[in-house]
């Protein structure tokens, strides 16, 4: 788990910690989930604190874990499309 998690966030290019990968990911692959608005999650995690980026890290692990156990697949990780494949 910890090797697909790094993978995924060298594929980010990630530095702006965990609530930027978390956001990056969501961005990516969940940008049509009617719960969730990429614009709100950049906005709302700007500068986040220790506990936040806490928060964040455990949100991305989860939502990884999740997606890998109902075997969705990002179609678009890191890129500019905001897709995701079996939506």
């Amino acid at each position: 788990m910890l090797i697909l998690l790094t993978t995924l966030l060298a594929c980010f290019g990630a530095t702006g910690g965990p609530c930027e990968e978390y956001c990056t990911y969501m961005c990516d692959c969940h940008a049509g989930d009617a719960d969730f608005s990429c614009d709100q999650c950049r906005n709302e995690y700007p500068d986040a604190d220790p506990a936040l980026q806490d928060a964040c890290e455990t949100a991305l692990t989860d939502q990884i874990a999740a997606d890998e156990a109902n075997a969705y697949e990002c179609a678009d990780v890191g890129g500019a499309n905001d897709t995701a494949a079996g939506r």
